[in-house]
């Protein structure tokens, strides 16, 4: 059984990845669009929280993930963290009860990337949270190789409404030295000292 503290284990360790290994991977010249940046969320999540971790918990992730509610809407979230339920019997799709958390991921560059690029993904989420009224956490993971004045993507109108209380932003864009800067904006409160 998920317990309020997995889902704080979890926040953190989204947290932690994007601050420490996402930057490290980018830096090192290992992500090349958004497939890889999915590619590298994915392993660390499951390198940090380990197998035994997830099996006991019968906590999954998966890429590409449109079951429940989302079938609804014909959107697939990049990569959501489920419970399931115990055993092995029937479809694997049927077995699962709930989302912990849902992450869109963008990793757009060149000159042609705009912030509606990005504000596709931000109106998805917003769906998720209020019309469809999913309750897990939400990521937004954003890499533009692009100098944005916002680098936090989110207003204090969306930060204080919809998003409050669920959704995190984590970021990277160029600033005005052409140096690629990853920064975080958390509205969900939780692990607060990694703001």
């Amino acid at each position: 059984m998920v317990l309020k503290s997995d889902i704080s284990k979890i926040d953190r360790v989204i947290k932690e990845i994007w601050r420490n290994n996402i930057s490290k991977d980018y830096k090192l010249n290992h992500l090349l669009k958004e497939d890889t940046l999915k590619n590298s969320v994915y392993y660390h999540l499951r390198r940090k929280l380990g197998t035994k971790y997830l099996e006991d918990k019968s906590i999954r992730i998966y890429t590409e993930f449109t079951d429940g509610d989302l079938q609804k809407t014909g959107f697939r979230a990049d990569l959501a963290i489920v419970e399931i339920e115990k055993g092995l019997n029937g479809y694997l799709g049927d077995r699962i009860k709930r989302a912990i958390a849902l992450v869109e991921l963008k990793y757009k560059s060149g000159s042609g990337t705009t912030v509606n690029t990005f504000y596709d993904d931000i109106n998805k989420v917003k769906t998720y949270v209020r019309d469809l009224k999913i309750d897990c956490l939400f990521y937004l993971g954003f890499i533009a190789e692009t100098e944005f004045e916002n680098p936090y993507w989110l207003d204090g109108r969306q930060t204080s409404n919809w998003a409050d209380k669920k959704v995190t932003v984590l970021s990277a864009s160029r600033d005005e030295n052409g140096n690629v800067q990853f920064f975080q904006q958390s509205c969900n409160g939780l692990n607060k000292d990694l703001d």
